[in-house]
């Protein structure tokens, strides 16, 4: 199942959850700009992967794209591994995320059993 959990003023950006693939997408006009992979059992997601297209870069699809994402999972009261060193980069230059979230210890394979 995917739903909308973000869509710009101009509507020209969303960004998507993707249930069944396990994963966040930003997209551009309708055109897949990148996402943000993730492993999950019941509460726990272990954040993966987070890529955006070189053509879509550098214009804040990312920071959207994980801003959003992150928000998804504070609604969720889920528990969250980070995985990814440009979630890393984002949660330092936005600390709010880390006060938020339960970053547990637990490993992608905890998830992923």
């Amino acid at each position: 199942m995917t739903k909308v959990l973000w869509t710009d003023t101009s509507g020209s950006i969303r960004v998507l959850k993707d249930e069944d693939n396990r994963f966040y997408e930003v997209q551009e006009d309708g055109n897949y700009a990148g996402l943000l992979a993730y492993e999950r059992k019941g509460t726990q997601y272990s954040l993966t992967h987070t890529y955006v297209q070189d053509g879509f870069r550098g214009r804040g699809l990312g920071t959207a794209l994980i801003r959003e994402a992150l928000f998804d999972l504070v609604q969720e009261q889920a528990a969250v591994t980070n995985r990814c060193p440009v979630i890393d980069r984002f949660i330092e230059r936005y600390p709010r995320f880390r006060e938020d979230l339960d970053l547990g210890p637990q490993t992608v394979d905890d998830a992923r059993n």
